[in-house]
């Protein structure tokens, strides 16, 4: 469609009224509090006041992180939770420092086809990533073709600026060297880095950097950007994923690594504004996108991709995982018998050359 005046176009034409998955929600217990899925169903249940519907919410137990129940049992009852709602998916949530992978090993086996990934949180269980103790998941993930969804979070000091003298324990930075360890296994680096400010900058510097050295799968979600400014933080996220004014990109549109999340229902999205902070975050988002001129002419898709389409790819699209499984004895003994049998055919044919030339001298 070719369209002379964007600007006009988006004045008269509905600006929202879309599909929604939210990448980043919870239950379970935290800071004194317990959220149900009660405290999730007031955004999947109606419409939401722009007209916009949340079709999916992508799910961790917070319990298990905390590790208030174990991985196995923690998991197993969130599945009974939203057993019976489409509209819901989860991630098992993993505790590396007092956990064990067998009960993750365990719940997938149990329950093949129930979770859509992986879910860490070093801040709460106060494990560094580089701990050993991360790497029996991290290989079953990469075994399983399953995404990570790892809280990330740099330190900052109260006015926004990043503190170089101090690493959070969940900085991005340390996310991305477990990363490269793993570098066929997406990665994704939830709240785009939080910590507010220059904190968003620094965990987009690092995604565009595991791009450029392709070196790491990482992606990343909005949850918890700085409410204030976040269609500041967003924009510029996804102009450096589609490298917007860098004259050396090669690397064609990367914004499919971006997706749309909350962190529902806890701090601002809960109690009786909830409904409204979380549609006022949706489409300060939206609107920033229609309303920058570089991503104005693509602005339907950049919007259906990060609140629908990336999430969708990245966590409900069915993967193939590799087999590893041998073929059976009756195959390879088909296999030798043809390779014997060919090895005859030539011996056979080489003889006979070989005859049929000394006959001729």
């Amino acid at each position: 469609m070719k369209v002379d005046n964007w600007e006009h176009y988006y004045s008269v034409r509905p600006v929202f009224m879309g599909k929604i998955i939210d990448s980043h929600a919870h239950i379970g217990r935290h800071d004194n509090r317990n959220y149900s899925k009660s405290d999730l169903d007031i955004f999947v249940k109606s419409e939401l006041p722009n007209k916009d519907s949340v079709e999916k919410m992508i799910v961790s137990n917070l319990d298990v992180l905390h590790g208030i129940k174990d991985e196995f049992e923690g998991n197993k009852a969130a599945l009974e939770t939203f057993k019976d709602s489409k509209s819901y998916a989860l991630l098992a949530s993993c505790n590396p420092k007092d956990g064990d992978i067998s009960k993750i090993e365990k719940l997938f086996k149990e329950y093949p086809n129930d979770f859509v990934g992986l879910k860490f949180h070093s801040d709460i269980q106060q494990l560094n990533l580089a701990d050993k103790r991360y790497e029996p998941y991290m290989k079953f993930a990469s075994d399983n073709n399953l995404p990570c969804l790892f809280h990330s979070q740099v330190n900052t000091f109260q006015d926004g600026k990043v503190n170089p003298g101090v690493r959070h324990i969940s900085d991005p930075e340390s996310i991305y060297t477990l990363a490269k360890k793993y570098p066929k296994t997406p990665v994704v680096m939830a709240h785009l880095g939080a910590g507010w400010r220059e904190a968003h900058d620094k965990a987009t510097d690092i995604l565009v950097e595991s791009i450029k050295k392709g070196d790491a799968n990482l992606y990343a979600d909005v949850s918890w950007v700085d409410i204030d400014d976040a269609q500041t933080h967003i924009v510029n996220a996804i102009k450096r994923l589609k490298g917007i004014g860098d004259k050396d990109w090669t690397y064609g549109d990367q914004s499919c690594r971006l997706m749309f999340g909350t962190d529902a229902p806890l701090a601002r999205f809960q109690g009786n504004d909830a409904i409204k902070t979380y549609t006022d975050f949706i489409e300060r988002i939206k609107t920033s996108i229609r309303n920058d001129k570089d991503l104005m002419p693509e602005a339907d898709k950049i919007i259906d991709d990060l609140f629908y389409n990336n999430a969708k790819k990245l966590y409900l699209t069915k993967k193939q995982t590799p087999t590893t499984e041998q073929p059976p004895r009756s195959k390879y003994k088909a296999l030798l018998w043809a390779l014997a049998a060919a090895i005859a055919v030539i011996s056979g044919i080489t003889i006979y050359k070989s005859k049929h030339s000394d006959s001729k001298r």
